[in-house]
């Protein structure tokens, strides 16, 4: 979890520990402020069979389960529309109703929650009110004004706050990183002390930039896939999605100092264009997050040829 996210983690945690703890949190973030580590550590504390201080023991059965773990369902974008479907919301209703597979809690993270349209909204109204026994809600999302004001007033609002550059900078200097690094390490992985915990992964996400820029500004997708041999296709399709949703939130914020803004300028592709490239990289994510085996090498070789293809029709 990002250090700047401590604040919101320790109201969480006041919450938690309250006489009737929530069933259903909204994490209400700003653009810029990456969070979804916060809401995936939340999913972790609720899931563990035996929580220090409200924190994941670590050590548990439920905490040792690798992701996906089966207690927590996602409820995300299908589809170039870029909605929450009504089916997708369904579904997790009937679901909900179902005995968790570890026998305690189940968590549905909804994210990001402003993508629902009305009907998928007013179908998830009872559910959230009344939850069955042990299912909790978790709500992320960027513009919660856009949410039903029914459903808010279910949810208990935890607003991030935007990291003050001071911030920043001292977390940067107390961890003995470069702050250049730190910011990078949030936008690919979101783990912003990767270049300490997770070096090579975070060597690797800068490669798949550098290969998605060369890429766009001209180069064979091909010869750029012969600088790869075999590679953790987890990391890979992470920075590739990551750098997707960024350019998709380029098209609706003003202009930020972002890592991967500063590298790939607009004008982009549309946001059809890049959500439909967004799926591909999805299958791929989800076959790498269940341990398929995955040929690295098709598979990223078909990614880099469909990111040259899609853009063909922007301006250089």
């Amino acid at each position: 979890m990002s250090p700047w996210l401590k604040t919101s983690w320790q109201s969480i945690q006041r919450g938690l520990r309250s006489a009737s703890p929530p069933h259903a949190w909204c994490l209400a973030h700003p653009l810029a402020v990456v969070t979804d580590s916060l809401t995936d550590h939340l999913a972790r504390a609720l899931l563990c069979q035996a929580p220090k201080k409200d924190e994941p023991c670590g050590e548990c059965v439920s905490c040792r389960i690798s992701d996906p773990h089966p207690d927590i369902l996602h409820l995300g974008l299908a589809g170039a529309a870029g909605i929450i479907k009504i089916e997708a919301v369904r579904e997790a209703i009937e679901v909900a109703y179902t005995t968790a597979s570890m026998g305690g809690r189940r968590v549905i993270i909804v994210r990001p929650a402003d993508c629902l349209n009305q009907a998928a909204s007013n179908a998830l109204l009872k559910v959230v009110e009344e939850p069955p026994s042990g299912t909790v809600f978790v709500f992320q999302t960027t513009t919660p004004g856009k949410l039903l004001p029914t459903l808010v007033s279910r949810l208990r609002m935890v607003r991030v706050p935007v990291p003050t550059p001071q911030l920043m900078e001292k977390t940067a200097q107390d961890l003995g990183i470069n702050g250049e690094d730190l910011l990078l390490s949030d936008a690919l992985l979101a783990e912003p002390t990767a270049v300490q915990t997770a070096p090579e992964r975070l060597a690797l996400a800068r490669d798949v930039l550098d290969a998605l820029v060369r890429i766009r500004f001209g180069e064979d997708s091909q010869v750029v896939l012969k600088l790869f041999g075999k590679v953790d296709m987890l990391t890979v399709s992470t920075v590739m999605e990551r750098v997707c949703d960024q350019l998709i939130r380029a098209q609706f914020q003003q202009p930020t100092q972002h890592p991967i803004n500063a590298v790939l300028s607009a004008p982009y592709p549309t946001v059809r264009v890049l959500y439909h490239y967004k799926e591909r990289i999805t299958e791929v994510r989800t076959q790498a997050q269940a341990r398929i085996v995955v040929n690295s090498g098709l598979a990223l070789g078909s990614l880099f040829a469909a990111w040259a293809f899609m853009w063909t029709r922007v301006p250089r």
